[in-house]
């Protein structure tokens, strides 16, 4: 969900830049409509959904290029904390001088995401499954 709202917003943000320059050639009507207007309910509602899945989405994806390590997980979420307490507005500045930063973050998105879901196969049945004592004497090896 995050990579297509990541995807979907970048999207639009080159269609609006298309807009703003058919409006600058001195022909509004070629086709742009522009953005659609949002409610505030629906507004507030996309900014809550999308805190807390990229929330989890942080530290989901600090956890898998942490792989294991406890120190660099600390640290990847520290900084994380720290870039966005102190630095969100020059980074939302880069990221719309420099689009192509977006989608790199977007391609990273998708690669770590698809890892964790190819790793996550063999999880249950070596780790979180036998860790909470929930897959005790069961034999996933046989197709049980």
């Amino acid at each position: 969900w995050v990579c297509w709202r990541l995807y979907s917003e970048i999207r639009g943000n080159v269609d609006a830049k298309a807009g703003l320059v058919l409006e600058a050639a001195g022909d509004p009507h070629a086709g742009y409509t522009g953005a659609p207007r949002r409610s505030l309910a629906s507004a507030l509602w996309t900014i809550t959904l999308a805190d807390v899945s990229m929330s989890l989405d942080n530290v989901l994806a600090v956890a898998a290029i942490a792989d294991g390590d406890v120190r660099l997980l600390v640290f990847g979420l520290a900084l994380a904390i720290l870039l966005m307490a102190f630095a969100a507005t020059i980074i939302m500045k880069v990221l719309a001088r420099y689009q192509w930063i977006s989608w790199v973050g977007l391609l990273v998105l998708v690669y770590v995401a698809g890892e964790m879901l190819f790793r996550g196969v063999f999880d249950v049945n070596y780790g979180v499954g036998p860790m909470l004592g929930l897959v005790e004497g069961m034999d996933f090896g046989r197709g049980h």
